[in-house]
């Protein structure tokens, strides 16, 4: 009976994971993508990550597949490129291409329309801390402010101590909110804290989590005024895997990259399952991107393969890659 039990568990287990579609590849590279973006046109741009210490620091691809340096070899190309170090990337609903230089602490913000600067914003050092990584941010076009998740831990070691970095994109001011809160905080000694961060595209919600941590949380925008709004009004919305990016929906359904499952998923209130799983041998989903085609978009870039994360033995082995899923009905 035990033996007939077991086979019935198995022969569930395999058609279930066998109904998980697997992820569409849109390109590939031979060097680690950090995080993309796609302008409402369709153009896509794309980070290199910073822990392999790339040449390039960002490229557009063209709708052929080629990896164009962007803007120009000026700011992107060698080491006295004017971009230092960047991870996230976002473009705006006007065509300006925001880069959070976490090297430099400022965000460069590219006019992709005209194709020249359109401002630099300075990170003042009084919102950070020494161990500050600026990994990702939103971008609340609705109230001109953007909302950083810094995780800190920028020796990969340190104690967490993480933050939002709330910047006026008119003025520049910047504020430190809610640092250490327990929603940003892993769930181990050892783990990564705060770092996936989404705003929803009518820019009402705020939704974030740990990379190392199993909940969801989200804030109403509106209430990063101040840093008792911002606690008081944090909520727990969802459960995740442990994740290093997401990303949200019009009906605020919740994208995981699952960097346990190798796979992308989706949570909205009580529930997360699997949506769409990473090829053979391909780990380390980490940024995502919905887009307007009805796919969201991810890198794939073996980050956990790296000399950094891997006891200091690097095992990644090309190709890297861009993928897509469609998006839940």
């Amino acid at each position: 009976m035990k033996k007939v039990l077991l086979t019935s568990i198995i022969l569930v287990s395999a058609l279930f994971s066998n109904s998980v579609d697997v992820v569409k590849t849109v390109a590939t590279f031979d060097e680690r993508p950090a995080n993309l973006t796609i302008s409402k046109e369709g153009r896509i741009f794309v980070s290199m990550h910073p822990l392999i210490n790339p040449t390039i620091k960002l490229i557009e691809l063209s709708a052929m597949g080629s990896k164009n340096v962007y803007p120009n070899k000026e700011y992107s190309l060698g080491n006295n490129s004017i971009i230092g170090a960047t991870i996230a990337v976002k473009v705006d609903s006007k065509g300006n291409l925001w880069v959070l230089d976490l090297g430099k602490k400022q965000f460069i913000i590219w006019d992709t329309m005209k194709n020249k600067l359109k401002n630099i914003i300075k990170i003042p050092s009084n919102v950070l801390t020494k161990a500050s990584f600026l990994q990702d941010f939103v971008l609340d076009e609705k109230r001109n402010r953007v909302i950083i998740a810094d995780m800190t831990q920028g020796d990969l070691k340190s104690k967490p101590e993480p933050a939002f970095v709330v910047v006026n994109i008119k003025t520049g001011l910047s504020k430190r909110f809610a640092q250490g809160h327990k929603s940003m905080m892993p769930d181990f000694d050892g783990g990564f804290a705060l770092n996936p961060i989404a705003i929803d595209p009518e820019f009402n919600w705020i939704y974030y989590g740990a990379i190392h941590g199993k909940k969801i949380y989200r804030i109403p925008a509106n209430s990063f005024d101040s840093e008792k709004n911002v606690i008081k009004n944090i909520k727990e919305y969802a459960p995740k895997s442990y994740s290093d990016g997401i990303a949200v929906d019009k009906n605020q359904n919740v994208y995981i990259t699952d960097i346990e499952k190798q796979a992308i998923g989706v949570s909205n209130k009580n529930t997360y399952k699997i949506i769409a799983k990473l090829p053979e041998n391909q780990t380390w989903p980490d940024g995502l991107v919905v887009a307007n085609d009805g796919y969201i978009y991810a890198t794939v870039n073996q980050l956990d393969k790296t000399a950094a994360l891997n006891n200091k033995k690097e095992e990644g082995v090309s190709p890297y890659l861009i993928v897509k899923t469609k998006l839940e009905d």
